[in-house]
């Protein structure tokens, strides 16, 4: 049976959603710690695949746009497992590859979403061989060339420990978000991530906890405040689609992250799936 694609984090989108909370959390947590124009690049990537990055790199952009008013853009820098143009309801095509490689235009592939402040620049599709998609050159340009034009940029990168282009792309960006799944990813991963991180560590911006909802007391429990999710959490679990973060981040002034546990329980319906696709 072929798996179903996410869908877009578009659907059911809403402001009193945990997972939302969350994600304005972590976004007022960088915002105070990085004020002025330095820092508003970021590579947002995971240890390995299936941690929700890509899920959480677009609900940060969504809520940047929608809540916090900022002009922002969403890059897919995830040209092998690419996913960004399925969560903003967009055509892969053209995108990040197509400009690298001089096939199309930074305008023609940037796209408007539904949202006014917000752009996003998908994959592309690449040619057969995905290990030469990446042009770190031309993805420098690329990052001066928007830069002035948006107050946030989210990138959605590959995973750290496989491939080489995430500590290519490190060199480039003002801060970098690492997402973790919660019970889920092995420690040696995250030590062989910190590793490879070495040389950029200062960047690190902060940690995000994935899925982060058990063993919470009942304080936490958002339907006390008068959250009710579409589905119960048993029926949650069988939907199709990416998880979203429950857990938010504090970063300390040295750059170092301090995760903060939170209890969000993962978005209605479309976004509950416990293994998410990068």
């Amino acid at each position: 049976m072929p798996k179903e694609a996410p869908r877009s984090l578009f659907t059911e989108f809403s402001t009193d959603a945990p997972y939302v909370t969350e994600a304005r959390r972590l976004l007022q947590s960088l915002m105070r710690q990085h004020r002025g124009p330095a820092c508003r690049v970021y590579m947002v990537s995971s240890a390995g695949r299936g941690e929700g990055k890509s899920t959480i790199c677009g609900l940060l952009g969504i809520v940047a746009a929608r809540i916090f008013h900022r002009h922002t853009l969403i890059i897919d820098a995830d040209m092998r497992r690419p996913t960004m143009h399925q969560l903003l309801d967009l055509s892969q095509k053209p995108g990040l590859y197509e400009i690298l490689h001089g096939t199309a235009s930074l305008d023609l592939a940037r796209r408007p979403t539904t949202l006014p402040l917000l752009h996003a620049i998908p994959s592309g599709k690449p040619g057969s061989h995905v290990s030469d998609s990446y042009d770190d050159e031309g993805f420098e340009k690329l990052l001066q060339s928007v830069r002035p034009s948006y107050d946030l940029i989210f990138i959605d990168a590959a995973p750290i420990v496989p491939v080489v282009e995430p500590i290519m792309m490190a060199e480039h960006v003002d801060g970098i978000l690492l997402v973790a799944m919660a019970g889920r990813t092995p420690i040696t991963m995250i030590r062989r991530m910190r590793g490879i991180l070495t040389p950029v560590a200062s960047k690190v911006a902060g940690a995000i906890v994935n899925n982060a909802t058990e063993g919470l007391p009942y304080y936490y429990d958002y339907s006390y405040y008068g959250y009710k999710p579409l589905l119960s959490r048993r029926d949650r679990n069988k939907v199709g689609g990416p998880t979203a973060p429950s857990a938010d981040v504090q970063a300390n002034g040295d750059g170092a992250a301090t995760p903060h546990a939170a209890s969000s329980p993962a978005p209605p319906a479309h976004a509950a799936k416990p293994k998410p696709k990068e």
